[in-house]
């Protein structure tokens, strides 16, 4: 039974984890603590990967699963996108591609589901996850090397070479790609729910 119940468990944990990790980061400039919240960010993101794979091997794929599972996705990678937006690592462009990508997606597969319509899902939204947990993660260690005096100027290296906002950016396009690719490989049972 508890078998069942551990890909759900791994989704729920993902939701509970995003505001832990938000007020360790936004409400403390201790370097333990944010250590922390990276530790339990990286555990957030490893259950992103395994909860599906977990829940596809038991068997125990369920409507709540489903349901949760994306929703979970957006609430930790939307959350930490925002509070590294405003501790002033992420630019506010590329925030705001992200939540408002994830917003449109999510509106669209629930008028879809709503409807009795299947989603498509797009095979480039892999990309746009491997680089959003790609810029995530770069955006904590950079919060944790500037609490070092001694990587301080390693961080300013590579802000000037431009090394990170070269990642930031091609996230922001990659995750805006996706936005548009959704709808469009969704745009007949888009027209015929807008038409309705």
């Amino acid at each position: 039974m508890i078998r069942r119940a551990i890909p759900n468990m791994l989704t729920i944990f993902r939701i509970v984890a995003t505001p832990i990790i938000i007020w360790f980061l936004l409400g403390f400039g201790n370097f333990y603590i944010h250590l922390t919240a990276f530790i339990l960010f990286l555990l957030a993101s490893l259950s992103d990967l395994f909860d599906g794979i977990i829940a596809r091997r038991l068997e125990v794929v369920s409507e709540f699963g489903q349901f949760m599972d994306p929703l979970a996705d957006k609430i930790l990678v939307n959350g930490t996108f925002i509070t590294l937006n405003i501790l002033e690592i992420v630019p506010v462009w590329i925030t705001g591609v992200v939540v408002f990508r994830d917003a449109a997606v999510t509106l669209l597969r629930w008028g879809m589901l709503n409807q009795g319509h299947s989603m498509e899902t797009s095979r480039v939204a892999k990309w746009k996850t491997t680089f959003q947990y790609i810029s995530m993660y770069v955006g904590l260690v950079i919060i944790l090397m500037g609490q070092w005096q001694q990587l301080e100027s390693l961080v300013q290296w590579l802000e000037e070479w431009s090394v990170v906002i070269g990642i930031f950016t091609l996230t922001g396009i990659i995750t805006a790609y996706t936005g548009f690719h959704y709808f469009w490989v969704n745009r007949k049972p888009l027209k015929e729910l807008l038409s309705q």
